[in-house]
């Protein structure tokens, strides 16, 4: 894909961003002329993605013109977060966009629900976007480039807003973190407008990555899911890049704590 340049001279920190929407939004950014802090717990996955080996001191020893650094990390983690948050800043010198990618899914009745299993889904996509969030938003009120806002984006989910347990995806965990996601975008586009920052979120429905391996892990489960989208399809990581995309740039610059439902139309039948 050929590039329009809309994040050019722009910084982006994406977690998740060794596989899935995570690599779909980093590479997008990149053609669109962003540089951008590629994060994941996944050391390997994002060393053959981007190059090189993924080490804590990667975007420390990187140059200025370099348009890609990694860093490897825990979003659960607030250490983590905020070496993150920290490397991306050392690289580039600001961080501009946020992309909060990094989650999990996991697929157990509500009757059995392990209490850890709860406890971890929670982990990573409601704390880890909490922490990151506010990890990248430190750095980001200590400088407000001119004519320009900030933006974070965070990754939320059709199941923030509906529920498809009743089809064989119990996800009961995993509904509560989103809907955490969602809360967590309205409330941060308040308490950081005044600083410049806007605060919106993405939210797919089944989409084509390693997290819906258990929604697609077969031709009559994959068929069934078509059935319901009206555009017959599910959903591409690119489809949620470009959303996430629109999201992060200028064309959205008076567009704040809004949920960007990218599904092919499953939510409104």
């Amino acid at each position: 894909m050929t590039g329009t340049g809309r994040l050019a001279g722009r910084t982006a920190l994406v977690t998740g961003a060794a596989s899935g929407i995570g690599l779909a939004v980093a590479r997008r950014f990149l053609t669109e002329g962003a540089r951008v802090a590629a994060a994941d717990l996944n050391r390997d996955g994002l060393a053959a993605e981007f190059g090189g080996p993924a080490e804590e001191n990667t975007a420390e020893s990187t140059g200025e013109s370099t348009p890609v650094v990694t860093v490897a990390g825990d979003v659960s983690r607030p250490d983590d977060a905020a070496h993150m948050a920290a490397a991306a800043a050392r690289a580039f010198g600001a961080i501009d966009i946020l992309v909060n990618c990094a989650g999990i899914a996991r697929h157990t009745n509500f009757l059995e629900l392990p209490l850890d299993e709860w406890q971890l889904v929670q982990d990573v996509n409601a704390t880890g976007t909490f922490l990151i969030a506010q990890a990248v938003a430190r750095h980001m009120v200590t400088e407000r480039p001119e004519g320009r806002t900030r933006a974070i984006v965070n990754i939320a989910s059709v199941e923030a807003h509906v529920v498809m347990a009743s089809s064989g995806h119990p996800q009961v965990h995993y509904n509560a973190s989103k809907g955490a996601v969602h809360m967590i975008t309205r409330a941060l586009a308040v308490e950081l407008a005044p600083h410049g920052i806007r605060v919106n979120s993405v939210c797919p429905g089944v989409t084509e990555t390693p997290l819906a391996s258990f929604a697609l892990a077969s031709p009559q489960k994959r068929a069934r899911i078509e059935r319901q989208v009206p555009l017959g399809r599910v959903g591409q990581p690119e489809d949620i890049a470009a959303a996430a995309l629109f999201l992060a740039s200028e064309d959205a610059s008076y567009i704040t704590g809004e949920a960007l439902v990218v599904d092919g139309g499953f939510m409104v039948q």
